[in-house]
C-alpha cells in the first residue's frame, strides 16, 4: 500500500522522484549512473512506457548500449529492477518493466531513519512519562487528551514498559500510519503477552527438568 501511496505522489508530480533519488541513493548503495537510469526509467513509466531497450536509454543518458546492459542487469541484482511478462491488448505477452523495487527502498530507508531519529533523541526530561508525551505529540502531531496521558502513566508505572518499548512502538505505529493511543497499547500489549507467555514456557519448562532429576534420582 505504501509504494502505491509514493507511485501515485510521484506520478501526480507531488514528490519529486529525481530529487528523492539523488539524495538518497549513496545511502541505498547506488552508483551515480545507476541513479540517473533509474530516474530515466520512472520519467519513461510515468510517461506511460512499458518497454524498454538499451537503445531508449542511451537516447537520453550518455552512455553506450553495452554499458545500458551492464546498468540494468547489476539494478536487477540489486533488486531496484524487475522485468516480467504481461499479456498485451491483443492477447499476446509481451516484456515490461517496473521499479516498484526502488520505491520500496527509497520507503524502508526513510522509515529506518525516522526510527533511527525515535530510538535516539537526546532531550531532558523529569520523568519517562514526559518524555513519551512529548514523543507522541511530535511525531502524531496532535495534542494529547487528559486520558490519554492517564494510559502512558498507566503503562510506565503500572505495566513497566521500558522506553524503548514505547519507542518501539511508536515506530511501528508511524509505519502503519496509525496515529493514536489505542493502537500504540495494542502494540504494547501484545508485546506484553508474548514476553510472558515465553517467561510461563521458561518458567514450565525448568520446573520438568527439576522434576525429572528428583524422579530419576
Amino acid at each position: 500500500m505504501e509504494v502505491l501511496i509514493l507511485k501515485r505522489m510521484i506520478s501526480e508530480g507531488i514528490v519529486d522522484f529525481d530529487r528523492l533519488l539523488k539524495s538518497t541513493y549513496k545511502d541505498l548503495g547506488l552508483t551515480e549512473l545507476e541513479a540517473f537510469l533509474l530516474m530515466e526509467l520512472n520519467t519513461l513509466k510515468t510517461k506511460g512506457t512499458d518497454f524498454v531497450t538499451p537503445k531508449i536509454l542511451t537516447k537520453k543518458l550518455t552512455i553506450t548500449e553495452e554499458q545500458a546492459v551492464g546498468l540494468m542487469d547489476e539494478l536487477m541484482k540489486k533488486k531496484y529492477l524487475n522485468f516480467m511478462l504481461v499479456k498485451g491488448q491483443n492477447g499476446k505477452q509481451k516484456e515490461s518493466f517496473d521499479i516498484d523495487l526502488t520505491y520500496r527502498k527509497i520507503l524502508e530507508f526513510y522509515q529506518s531513519k525516522i526510527m533511527e531519529e525515535v530510538m535516539t533523541a537526546k532531550e531532558s526530561y523529569d520523568t519517562l512519562e514526559d518524555e513519551v508525551v512529548e514523543l507522541l505529540e511530535r511525531n502524531f502531531q496532535k495534542q494529547l487528551k487528559p486520558l490519554e496521558v492517564e494510559l502512558i502513566i498507566k503503562w510506565v508505572h503500572e505495566y513497566k514498559y521500558t522506553k524503548e518499548d514505547i519507542k518501539e512502538a511508536v515506530f511501528q505505529a508511524i509505519k502503519a500510519h496509525r496515529y493514536s493511543i489505542s493502537y500504540l497499547d495494542g502494540v504494547l500489549l501484545k508485546k506484553r503477552q508474548v514476553n510472558q507467555d515465553i517467561k510461563v514456557r521458561k518458567t514450565t519448562k525448568k520446573k520438568s527438568k527439576v522434576l525429572k532429576d528428583f524422579l530419576e534420582s
